[in-house]
This record gives C-alpha cells, sequence and structure tokens, in this order.
C-alpha cells in the first residue's frame, strides 16, 4: 500500500472507529482484518455467519462499521442483514464480487451506505474501507440514484412480467406447477384425492387467465416468465 493509504488509514484511526468484519472466506477476512489493524483500526472479525448469531453478536460489542458480505456461504444472503444491522444503528458497507446492478441496487435500498467490489486489488479495497472509516462517502448520489432508478424500471418489468400468473388462485397455482412438473389430469387429480373433473376445471381456468390453449403452452409460458408457484402443497401420504 502507498504512503498516502496509510496515512489515511491512520488518519482514519484517529477517530477510533471500529470495524466488524462479516465474511464467509475466511483468507480474505483474516487479510482484511490483519490489513486494517496495522492502520490501528480495532476489527472484530465475526465467525458465526448466522443471522441471529451476527446481530448478537454487534449488539454485544462496540462497532461502528460492519464489512458485509453479500454471499454468506451456508448461512445465506448478506442482504437480508443489511436492515437489522442499520437499524442498529451500524454503517453498513457490502463486501461482494455481485455485479447485478439490480442486486447492487436492491443493497443500497436496504440500508447499505456503500459498496465495495471484491474485484478490486486488495490495496483500493483496504483505501475504501479507510475512506468509509473517516466518513467519506463512497457511493456517489448520482450513483444512488441511478441504481434506484433501475431497480424500479426492473420492478416495473418482473410486475408486467408475472400479471398474469398473479390471477391466478390458489388451487390453479398448484395445478399448474404439477403441469410443469410433467404431471397429467388423473395423476394430479389421484395426487390431490379430488376427481378428474375438477382438475379439468382448474386447467380450463388457469388457461383462460394465462391467454393459452394448451397445458404445454401454459407450460412454456411459465417458463419464459421463470414462475414458481408462491404456494406448496402439504405433502400427501404415500
Amino acid at each position: 500500500m502507498t504512503e498516502t493509504a496509510l496515512q489515511t488509514g491512520r488518519v482514519s484511526a484517529a477517530v477510533e472507529t471500529r470495524v466488524a468484519i462479516v465474511e464467509d472466506h475466511d483468507l480474505l477476512a483474516q487479510s482484511l482484518g490483519f490489513a486494517l489493524s496495522n492502520l490501528g483500526i480495532h476489527v472484530t472479525t465475526i465467525a458465526d455467519l448466522r443471522a441471529e448469531a451476527v446481530l448478537e453478536t454487534l449488539q454485544g460489542c462496540e462497532v461502528d462499521v460492519v464489512l458485509l458480505d453479500f454471499d454468506l456461504g451456508d448461512a445465506g444472503v448478506g442482504l437480508h442483514l443489511v436492515r437489522p444491522i442499520a437499524d442498529l444503528g451500524l454503517r453498513v458497507v457490502m463486501l461482494t464480487g455481485e455485479s447485478d446492478r439490480v442486486v447492487l441496487a436492491e443493497c443500497v435500498e436496504a440500508g447499505a451506505m456503500g459498496i465495495i467490489s471484491k474485484r478490486e486489488p486488495f490495496e483500493r479495497l483496504i483505501e475504501q474501507v479507510s475512506d468509509v472509516v473517516s466518513g467519506r462517502n463512497i457511493l456517489s448520489v448520482s450513483t444512488r440514484e441511478l441504481l434506484m432508478s433501475e431497480l424500479r424500471a426492473h420492478r416495473s418489468h418482473e410486475g408486467e412480467r408475472l400479471a398474469p400468473f398473479a390471477r391466478l388462485t390458489v388451487r390453479e397455482c398448484e395445478v399448474l406447477q404439477d403441469l410443469i412438473e410433467g404431471k397429467n389430469a388423473e395423476r394430479i387429480a389421484n395426487d390431490s384425492f379430488v376427481s378428474v373433473a375438477t382438475v379439468r376445471s382448474h386447467i380450463k381456468s388457469l388457461l383462460a387467465k394465462l391467454g393459452v390453449n394448451s397445458q404445454l403452452a401454459a407450460v412454456a409460458a411459465a417458463q419464459r416468465a421463470g414462475w414458481t408457484s408462491p404456494h406448496t402443497r402439504p405433502d400427501t401420504p404415500s
């Protein structure tokens, strides 16, 4: 790291900002912790990445900034922790290799004050963390507004794409999911303990709502839209 960057880090340390690292890649977490500690920044590395454990640890230690990995491996997606952590009064900065701008926008919407890409050289990553610790904004107003605009456009498109499926009843969603899984009316009726006539009535209704003329067309429409049933049928006895 350059001497200027080191000096920046030492100035940051002077304000006694404390950083917590929530990162599932052990080597990166250790490297970050070591580099930041060398700059005089107090670092807490959280090993247990389960949501409840992370929040409990943050409540029990003195921390100002949380470097939060987007992908926490087996512990899930860090996005879901942004709002609870921000609600604790802590500044959240996402650490991510994610390049999908919709995903990045969702992080900002949830309360992340900045995003640091893991694709950056390590020295640049440390400099950005140092900027955050020093109170500098690493996410410009214009970038934030652009991300939010792209997120709104994405959601509008998603709403239009999935609108026909929103008209389906719970039972029609279940029948459509069965069709996607390759079941015919007789199999669906047998699994659901209803008559074939009832299943065919549901199929006729869902075809009309989706504006298609066949079961194959309904399945194709669902696959094109990326639709999956929001309703899960309880397991039936074998």
